[in-house]
């Protein structure tokens, strides 16, 4: 405590000590994130609600609530997983001033794309483990970019942790991207989900010397052309994203792939070199769906139930 301090009256003995709690307590939030894990208040926070010793909390409406005593289902609190992903240094393609043109995966933003993931998905199942949750259903994604931190990845994904009737199988929760109608509807089926499964693919398109006469200068007024490199490299991408998650699903046992969803988003970056021109393209392909397996007989549905319940927008 310095001089200034003592002159105040601030810094006594009760201040440090609590600072110091506190400086101590970040330090370990951080290890435990660094390991892939979550704060000791979050775990605290769930192992309170997994006790029962608070109301639990969800993002189910009134319909996808009601509709879990059909089944016995229990929800227990709403999970969240993030992380603030930084890529890494990346290069382009450089080409030359004519040429064939390429695609090329650019690996950096693809990895950091499925690490995000795999980080956030992780912290999600951890809290649902910690509450005492069998599945997470519904769970979302969501994307952000911060004016604080440039080539950055933030990804948040939050569901809603329940307790099934007949227990969970070994190893963490099970996490799916389906409602509550129809993790139901699944369930009543004869199906079970397994997980989550996903991934990206980013690819970079270098123009071809017929791409860039279709696409710089005057000849961009010809008639109306398929730009052949570009669709290919469309093609690509998903093709990529889609096998990885198929790798995904047969790792989990699944039989197969139900709600599957396909984002992409194409930029195109301009190019300039020894006083020529290009425009290229970089596609972000991003591939989602629940990995499905056969676990008992087909039971009676009730679909006017679940049309009903299942009419909110998702």
């Amino acid at each position: 405590m310095g001089f200034l301090d003592k002159l105040l009256g601030s810094g006594s003995p009760e201040e440090e000590a609590a600072q110091a709690a506190l400086e101590a307590r970040r330090e370990q939030d951080l290890a435990r994130l660094a390991a892939g894990g979550i704060p000791v208040a979050a775990e605290q926070r769930l192992a309170e609600l997994a006790a029962g010793s608070t109301g639990f909390t969800s993002n189910l409406s009134v319909g996808d609530f009601a509709l879990t005593r059909l089944e016995g289902i229990r929800p227990i609190c709403q999970v969240m997983g993030s992380s603030v992903y930084k890529v890494g240094w990346r290069s382009y393609p450089w080409g030359s001033s004519y040429g064939s043109g390429s695609i090329t995966e650019l690996t950096t933003l693809s990895a950091a794309w499925n690490e995000a993931r795999r980080l956030a998905l992780g912290r999600l199942a951890e809290e649902a483990r910690v509450s005492g949750g069998h599945a997470v259903v519904d769970v979302t994604f969501t994307t952000r970019s911060h004016a604080f931190l440039s080539d950055e990845i933030e990804i948040v994904v939050i569901g809603t942790a329940v307790h099934l009737p007949e227990g969970g199988r070994e190893g963490p929760p099970v996490l799916t991207d389906l409602s509550m109608p129809d993790f139901v509807l699944l369930r009543r089926a004869g199906y079970v989900p397994v997980g989550v499964a996903t991934a990206s693919a980013v690819f970079y398109v270098l123009a071809s010397t017929e791409t860039r006469r279709m696409t710089t200068g005057w000849q961009r007024l010809q008639p109306n052309r398929e730009i052949p490199d570009f669709t290919q490299g469309v093609y690509t991408a998903r093709e990529t994203a889609l096998g990885r998650v198929n790798e995904q699903a047969q790792a989990m046992g699944a039989h197969g792939l139900v709600g599957v969803q396909i984002d992409h988003k194409v930029e195109i970056r301009e190019y300039e070199q020894n006083d020529t021109s290009r425009e290229d393209l970089i596609v972000t392909m991003h591939v989602l769906g629940t990995g499905i397996y056969q676990h008992g007989e087909h039971r009676q549905l009730e679909p006017e139930l679940y049309v009903r319940q299942n009419r909110r927008p998702r």
